[in-house]
């Protein structure tokens, strides 16, 4: 839902809700709390919960990090397709990552990686001046 005003020490005070896992959430009012710990000095937030996205992790149906996460973002986490989106996307527009780390690959279909690899060989010898030594093209046997 979004971040709070709620001191930590009030959070402490609020009740502990029983959870099919050990977690630390907490209810006051007919309202779920979650808390986040940021940066160096671990500042601590509270966050509130929509009470339909309690009932999601409740039923079994989120677990207790995505309903963090949700809380903290406002959208619930990237779901491993989206993230595979995300990381072939960064890879299309770079292209050098072809070059540098060859599992990237895997994110292409053959007929992709037949017209993106000579792209990203060039891009690499504009960048470097020549493709790495211990690089094996994927199409030179």
């Amino acid at each position: 839902m979004s971040l709070t005003n709620i001191t930590w020490e009030e959070f402490e005070t609020y009740d502990k809700v029983k959870s099919p896992v050990p977690y630390d959430f907490r209810t006051h009012d007919g309202k779920y709390y979650t808390f986040g710990e940021f940066g160096i000095a671990s500042v601590r937030r509270v966050f509130e919960i929509e009470k339909s996205d309690f009932d999601e992790y409740l039923s079994g149906k989120r677990t207790a990090r995505e309903v963090d996460f949700k809380a903290e973002n406002d959208r619930w986490p990237p779901t491993e397709e989206q993230k595979k989106a995300s990381e072939k996307k960064f890879v299309e527009k770079g292209l050098t990552p072809l070059i540098s780390n060859p599992k990237s690959r895997e994110l292409f279909s053959q007929e992709e990686l037949e017209k993106l690899i000579p792209l990203a060989e060039q891009k690499w010898i504009d960048w470097k001046g020549k493709l790495p030594d211990d690089y094996v093209s994927p199409f030179k046997k």
